[in-house]
């Protein structure tokens, strides 16, 4: 986020809406002062601090945006590659547990241990 007297400010979106901006910072705004939030593959958004609470805060934006495009940004897409465990990192054991039987479904009855 741009501010006009602490210039680039680090924040935490929390909640996106058509036209507000709810995160969370650490840096001393004010409720009226005036930001400019660059968003992730978004053109930058003007608003208004309209509140602060401790480090939360809520931005009414000057136009509206697309709340489904800031919070999912088009993503290039990448092909999926199956994974196979080094042969040094496989278990070496069994990691089968003696006496647990997956046959035996139902309650254990002093009839099951025979």
């Amino acid at each position: 986020m741009r501010h006009p007297r602490l210039g680039l400010i680090d924040i935490l979106i929390r909640d996106v809406s058509e036209r507000g901006i709810g995160g969370k910072c650490t840096s001393d705004i004010v409720a009226g002062d005036r930001v400019t939030i660059h968003l992730t593959g978004y053109p930058p958004v003007d608003g208004t601090i309209a509140w602060r609470n401790g480090q939360a805060f809520g931005v009414q934006l000057d136009a509206p945006v697309d709340p489904a495009a800031v919070k999912s940004p088009p993503q290039p897409e990448t092909p999926v590659t199956s994974h196979e465990v080094p042969r040094p990192f496989r278990p070496t054991v069994s990691t089968r547990r003696p006496g647990f039987d997956r046959r035996r479904t139902g309650p254990k009855t002093g009839s099951d241990w025979t």
